[in-house]
C-alpha cells in the first residue's frame, strides 16, 4: 500500500476509503450481517479487504460537511536502555 485514498461523495452521503487500487473491488460485503447496511468493507476477487465504505442515506444529499485529521508521523524510534 502506497497511500489511503479517501473519497466523499456528497449526491449521497457515502465515504469510501481504499486502502489497495479501487480498480481492483469486486464487491462490497457487509461489516456485520445484522447491520443496517451502512457499512461495508469493500473486497477485491480475492475475498481481501481493501477499503471500507459508510453511507449516510439518514441525511438529505450535500448536508454532511467532511474534515480530514492527520497525525504526525513519529520519525525517531524509542531506544531501550
Amino acid at each position: 500500500m502506497e497511500k489511503i485514498k479517501m473519497r466523499f461523495d456528497p449526491t449521497d452521503n457515502s465515504l469510501m476509503i481504499w486502502f489497495d487500487d479501487p480498480r481492483q473491488m469486486a464487491y462490497l460485503s457487509p461489516i456485520e450481517e445484522k447491520s443496517s447496511g451502512d457499512l461495508h468493507f469493500i473486497k477485491n476477487e480475492a475475498d481481501e479487504i481493501m477499503g471500507i465504505e459508510c453511507q449516510f442515506y439518514q441525511y438529505s444529499p450535500g448536508s454532511i460537511s467532511v474534515e480530514l485529521e492527520t497525525t504526525p508521523i513519529l520519525t525517531s524510534l524509542v531506544q531501550a536502555d
